[in-house]
């Protein structure tokens, strides 16, 4: 039993500095990915139509989530937001996976609001929308009276956020598992936007990867003063969101979403960045 233990105990010693090392490139390697997705993130640009005027949406220029998938290991990225009098329009996520010895790059798309989209990359066309295919944002049940303090608008936000669930039915190789909502918002609305609507853009995470987008905003109209919320798909999979038991939201891949894209292959990247 003792030259068993003593066997396995050097074993695992010596296998430590490796896995140490490993670590250590893995960080190291998150921090140049980062890096390489901030630099590319700037070749996009992004303008609404309203009216036949175009307006230039404003990139926020850190990411809003550095996230990773403990289903899928080698699949990690960050998310950035556009806006417009900072009210969230547009979000994406650029990630990278293996593929051909190397790293296959992908950006993934959703755009929210009112008015259409066109999108271009290092000035070449990409992503157009139509006004006509953007959702209307629907009342959350029972809501709440939008309130008059911006730390209670929060709270209010925080609250009706917690009372939606979601799931996915996962890929192939995956079971259907409930989706976790992080619990702080990726991108809360700025105070000093001019029209006075107050928002935040939440997500349900499969690890910290986002799945589901959910985005709450204000609505005040005369004698109507209520929350709203939009959901939208951030992956491939058949996905549900409910709200207090009953679902408000479902999607599947055979169906069409026209505000979200996902495009594979936008770079190859060698396993290791330099």
């Amino acid at each position: 039993m003792r030259s068993f233990v003593g066997v396995a105990l050097i074993a695992i010693l010596a296998g430590l500095p490796n896995a140490v090392a490993q670590e250590a490139l893995e960080k190291e390697q998150i921090e140049k990915w980062s890096e390489y997705h901030q630099q590319r993130v700037k070749n996009y640009s992004l303008q609404v139509l309203e009216d036949g005027t175009k307006t230039e949406l404003v990139l926020e220029p850190t990411p809003v989530l550095r996230w990773q998938n403990p289903l899928r290991t080698t699949t990690h990225g960050e998310c950035f937001v556009w806006t417009r009098e900072g009210r969230v329009r547009a979000i994406a996520s650029l990630f990278s996976y293996p593929s051909n010895n190397g790293r296959r790059v992908c950006h993934a798309f959703n755009v929210f609001g009112k008015q259409g989209l066109e999108a271009d990359y290092d000035g070449k066309e990409f992503w157009r929308v139509a006004a006509s295919d953007l959702p209307e944002m629907i009342r959350v049940p029972d809501s709440p009276k939008v309130a008059a303090s911006a730390a209670i608008r929060m709270a209010q936000m925080r609250s009706i956020a917690q009372k939606f669930t979601a799931k996915s039915e996962g890929a192939s190789n995956e079971e259907p598992q409930p989706l976790r909502l992080l619990t702080s918002p990726l991108y809360r609305y700025s105070q000093s936007n001019s029209n006075g609507v107050d928002g935040a853009l939440f997500a349900f995470a499969m690890g910290t990867d986002p799945e589901i987008l959910l985005l709450l905003e204000s609505y005040e109209d005369g004698a109507t003063s209520e929350w709203r919320f939009t959901a939208a798909r951030h992956t491939y999979t058949s996905l549900s969101v409910s709200y207090d038991d009953m679902e408000v939201w479902s999607h599947s891949p055979e169906t069409a979403m026209p505000t979200y894209l996902s495009v594979h292959g936008v770079d190859q990247q060698p396993s290791i960045l330099p």
